[in-house]
């Protein structure tokens, strides 16, 4: 006899088939549909291609960012908001982040409604906020990026991701306990949705605030009048501050670390769910059937994410084989000529290879999770589905606050560990004659890979359940490999907040070359009513 499914998972399945049955419909009817010239799309599509490539973003998040990168340049250019809200609408399906001939005329209205209720917000925000430059920059680039999440979900709902999200919060709520002195249960349930937000569906800055200020004040989403609207804006300062503070609350990682070891749950059943969506009820009919569409998406899974592995693998190396390459030229090669006086071949050798083989032998050593973590996964999930889990709920301790004296001896330690790790490198390149030009491209290079690396490697761990082998060796080489990665998680943080060539496609060349764009679409529909009136 097959055991009986818990209401939260219930709930949650019949929220994701009514979610794929919307995704099907929701453009489904028989008005004029949206339609861009296919020439054009195609010059706007590699454009976009080219733009990402040189702003490495989730796959996910790209249209999003694209929506808020448009209405940026729009609201700054177009008075209109219905002008505004066609042009993105046409310049989103050119660039082929909607369908072509899809998408129903009645979205531009749609979305010329959401534009004006966020300039409306944008013109009436107090005059404290606004006089200050820095502070005026902060409201735009926030309210934009709530503007854009809204829009997108308008287009193309966010059903599934609701679906899964309030499951995993479920689950989450009962399997962690936090006690009442750290935080009220209102509040933890906030700190839980932020962090399924984060780790689960890998939300970015905006898209987490968007949620939140959506849970918040869910009376802005239903057509709120003027008054509302300016009373909002009064005291927008005040919602952003409140969001922030919950967004960067110290106990949050707390929440995200036991997130994290729940993952493989939750992106296992839900892709189990989306593969047989038109099978789910014989599915759920009986344990076993369960077991087996589990482990078939295990496997499944498995194989994507070694697939996804070596295809962003061999993107980066390439990518950091360019960079070296154009850096060598720029850099290393005239230091040595024009300063140093000579070419040391070997360590421009090692400088152009020694980072791209860094980044393959990081990917290739990643191994396909066991046959145990398929066995755990399986009864990690049926726990979540039955509700009958087999532990006692995780209780959560509140931020470790250690004597100063032992802070500051720790601290200590590490600085003499920082410098350890990297003297033995610049001994060892010293040794083979490096000069301070190649020891400090090396290093650079050194840490940006190797963080890149091990958050590659993270993404294949999201698919782990089973516990890290701890010993020496794995001490020794934390010890000596955090610092390392800690220089390239700073490098890689200070160089996404100074990226050139973002700032040339967006500030330089993207107005210029979409305005082209649409005038190179007028004239192909100028020449094809032409070329009727002929025939």
């Amino acid at each position: 006899m097959s055991k009986k499914v818990s209401e939260t998972a219930e709930k949650f399945i019949e929220d994701y088939k009514d979610a794929i049955k919307l995704e099907k419909t929701y453009n489904e009817t028989d008005e004029e549909k949206i339609k861009v010239h296919q020439v054009s799309g195609k010059v706007a599509f590699l454009y976009e291609k080219l733009r990402n490539a040189v702003d490495y973003q989730e796959e996910h998040l790209l249209r999003k960012i694209a929506i808020e990168r448009i209405l940026k340049r729009r609201l700054m250019t177009e008075k209109n908001e219905l002008d505004a809200a066609k042009f993105l609408m046409y310049e989103l399906i050119r660039a082929r982040y909607l369908p072509n001939d899809k998408i129903p005329e009645k979205r531009i209205e749609e979305i010329k409604e959401i534009i004006e209720k966020y300039t409306l917000l944008i013109n009436n925000a107090p005059e404290t906020i606004k006089g200050n430059k820095v502070d005026n920059e902060r409201l735009f680039d926030w309210i934009t990026g709530i503007a854009a999440c809204e829009i997108e979900e308008k287009i193309a709902p966010y059903k599934k991701e609701n679906a899964i999200i309030e499951f995993a919060q479920k689950i989450v709520d009962e399997k962690l306990k936090v006690p009442e002195k750290l935080m009220s249960q209102e509040d933890k349930r906030i700190q839980i949705h932020i962090a399924v937000l984060r780790n689960l569906i890998k939300s970015d800055l905006s898209l987490i605030e968007y949620r939140l200020f959506k849970r918040k004040h869910p009376e802005w989403f239903f057509a709120p009048s003027e008054e509302l609207i300016i009373k909002m804006a009064n005291n927008i300062d005040l919602f952003i501050g409140s969001i922030e503070k919950q967004i960067n609350d110290p106990l949050g990682e707390n929440f995200s670390k036991f997130v994290k070891k729940n993952l493989a749950y939750f992106t296992i059943l839900e892709d189990a769910i989306r593969k047989n969506v038109n099978n789910i009820d014989k599915i759920f009919s009986h344990h076993l059937h369960v077991e087996d569409a589990i482990k078939e998406s295990c496997v499944k899974k498995y194989k994507e994410a070694k697939t996804k592995l070596k295809r962003a693998a061999i993107r980066s190396i390439i990518y950091i084989f360019m960079t070296k390459m154009v850096l060598a030229l720029v850099l290393e090669l005239p230091f040595d000529k024009y300063i140093i006086g000579h070419i040391n071949y070997l360590a421009l050798a090692i400088n152009v290879l020694f980072p791209p083989l860094l980044m393959f032998l990081v990917v290739v050593t990643i191994k396909i999770p066991s046959k145990r973590n398929t066995e755990l996964i399986v009864q990690g999930i049926k726990e979540m589905i039955y509700g009958k889990y087999a532990s006692i709920p995780f209780v959560m301790k509140g931020i470790l606050h250690r004597s100063s004296f032992f802070y500051k001896v720790f601290k200590f330690f590490y600085a003499l560990v920082f410098f350890a790790s990297f003297g033995i490198i610049i001994f060892i390149l010293q040794k083979l004659n490096f000069n301070i030009m190649s020891i400090g491209l090396f290093l650079f290079f050194l840490s940006v890979v190797s963080y890149f690396g091990i958050r590659i490697r993270q993404s294949a761990r999201e698919l782990v359940v089973t516990k890290r082998k701890e010993g020496i060796i794995t001490f020794a080489t934390d010890l000596f490999s955090i610092p390392i990665l800690r220089m390239g998680q700073w490098l890689s943080t200070k160089l996404s907040n100074i990226n050139v060539f973002v700032f040339i496609f967006d500030f330089i060349i993207e107005a210029p070359f979409k305005t082209f764009v649409e005038v190179f679409e007028e004239w192909i529909y100028y020449i094809k009513e032409e070329r009727e009136k002929i025939y």
